[in-house]
């Protein structure tokens, strides 16, 4: 008979979660000290004990943002949430999961990322965080008080692994088994953290689901941008900030992104010589990653969506690529123009290349950089629904993770199954990602050929049944070691 879990007894205290069907779920624990009683600003400090039960039973406040959650932000925020198996008493792999959102909005907390399904069917714990964002997380004001420090987003990431490291086995977890994996910004994150020896030694492996392991930035960028924000405002002193509510940061924050005019790429982390000293691919080449596997992928059309005319006038898709591309030859942005059109159809031309610019090749080369190293494997999420079909935007950004943490139902991702009848198939693609995902998690391999060094570059795509193809055309792989990002890129950062 599988023992009451309720109230588990950790050594910071007891933390009181709720029995849900098969699955124990401990919501809002807290790893770090309250911000309300430090500096926003600052380093977190790991929490060293409860002094009263923690009541676990419901998710805690999201970090400060502008949130389309509804949920209330606050000071109280540096919490995660554990979904443990029920059933037996064996320590289980570990999933340790950071969630994306531009480092400026998103939650551990998000109905997508609940981790009951997967930790059933997989027979895993799933843990998600909260991390500071914008300008609490990703920008540095240490030019005010010495106290205040850059990449706390990052450093809220690093606090809450090394506090699942310390406790998960209290929650049917196993500590000498936990995988680092993140979506997008989080893929990004994972990317950094990666370099870090200390993450290395505290977990296994590390997945990463549509990130950018180029979108980081110097610190003399991070700098100038910082003091772009007190500029803005008029801030000269720590307490002129300290005084500001958060709300009335978040106005300002909003006005000072429409006024930088660089959408995704306002917040990211920093290469600062104190926590990173190298980018991932610089520190990839250089054999700093080794003998940790690695899984990295993207979906087919990660920008499918502006397909859709109006949305890629919202985002103003041109512009991007055109700044993408200023780098560049007219005679190599034309011998782009001409393979992109060939292998993709006039209408893609714009979305694909947005597509591989931001995420398919910089994880490629950042593969590529870590096979020589370490076992690295890749895949690709292939698989529509009958609406992105019609809407011709196919497997687009983020619509790989309801099957990854199998949730169909939430709100934000409800529209992509409202015309898919008979859902059997979708169900079976979910199996196939979350086995692998498993299997990748207690056995260290996938079961399709590693990365090497030389094209084509082999992966695993997710369609209505799971084959082996390639990642991208070899083409566009040659074509493209011949532009400036390729050589930028793996150089590392610039300072603008």
């Amino acid at each position: 008979m599988t023992k009451d879990r309720t109230i588990v007894t950790t050594p910071l205290g007891k933390v009181r979660g709720k029995a849900h069907d098969s699955i124990y779920r401990y919501l809002g624990v807290p790893f770090a000290k309250s911000l309300e009683d430090s500096s926003p600003f600052s380093s977190p400090e790991l929490i060293h004990s409860y002094p009263t039960e923690v009541d676990a039973t419901e998710y805690g406040p999201l970090c400060y943002q502008r949130s389309m959650l509804r949920r209330e932000c606050s000071g109280d925020c540096l919490t995660l949430n554990i979904y443990s198996p029920a059933k037996g008493d064996e320590l289980l792999p570990v999933l340790f999961y950071i969630h994306g959102g531009s480092f400026i909005h998103g939650s551990g907390n998000e109905s997508l990322y609940n981790g009951e399904n997967l930790a059933n069917s997989q027979n895993i714990v799933v843990v998600t965080i909260n991390y500071r964002l914008g300008i609490f997380g990703f920008l540095d004001f240490s030019t005010l008080d010495s106290s205040f420090t850059g990449n706390n987003g990052v450093r809220d990431t690093l606090c809450a692994l090394k506090w699942v490291s310390d406790n998960i086995s209290c929650f049917k977890g196993d500590s000498n088994n936990i995988t680092l994996m993140g979506q997008s910004a989080g893929a990004t994150m994972v990317s950094a953290l990666v370099t870090l020896p200390s993450v290395r030694s505290l977990t296994k492996r590390a997945v990463m689901m549509s990130g950018g392991p180029t979108q980081v930035q110097s610190k003399e960028l991070c700098r100038q941008k910082s003091e772009a924000f007190l500029n803005q405002f008029n801030i000269t002193t720590k307490e002129q900030l300290l005084s500001l509510h958060w709300k009335e940061l978040l106005d300002y924050q909003k006005e000072y992104i429409k006024k930088m005019n660089l959408g995704a790429a306002t917040f990211r982390i920093t290469i600062d010589n104190d926590l990173f000293s190298t980018t991932p691919i610089e520190c990839a080449m250089a054999g700093g990653i080794t003998s940790y596997p690695m899984l990295i992928g993207t979906t087919e059309s990660e920008m499918g969506f502006l397909a859709i005319k109006t949305l890629s006038r919202f985002v103003n898709v041109e512009s991007i690529v055109s700044e993408g591309l200023d780098k560049e030859s007219d005679e190599f942005k034309a011998s782009l123009s001409t393979l992109y059109e060939k292998l993709y159809g006039k209408e893609r031309v714009v979305p694909m290349l947005y597509t591989d610019l931001v995420f398919k090749l910089s994880s490629i080369w950042f593969a590529i950089s870590l096979t020589k190293h370490t076992p690295v494997w890749m895949y690709r999420f292939d698989f529509e629904t009958l609406a992105l079909k019609m809407n011709n935007m196919h497997a687009f950004h983020s619509t790989d993770l309801p099957y990854v943490f199998g949730n169909f139902t939430p709100v934000l991702v409800r529209p992509l199954f409202l015309l898919q009848y008979n859902m059997n198939t979708v169900y079976e693609v979910a199996s196939f990602v979350q086995k692998d995902l498993h299997s990748f998690m207690v056995s260290e391999k996938c079961d399709w050929p590693e990365v090497t060094t030389y094209y084509p570059v082999l992966a695993r795509l997710y369609k209505e049944e799971a084959i082996i193809g390639n990642m991208i055309d070899s083409s566009l792989l040659s074509l493209y070691e011949k532009s400036s990002y390729y050589h930028l890129s793996h150089k590392g950062v610039t300072p603008s």
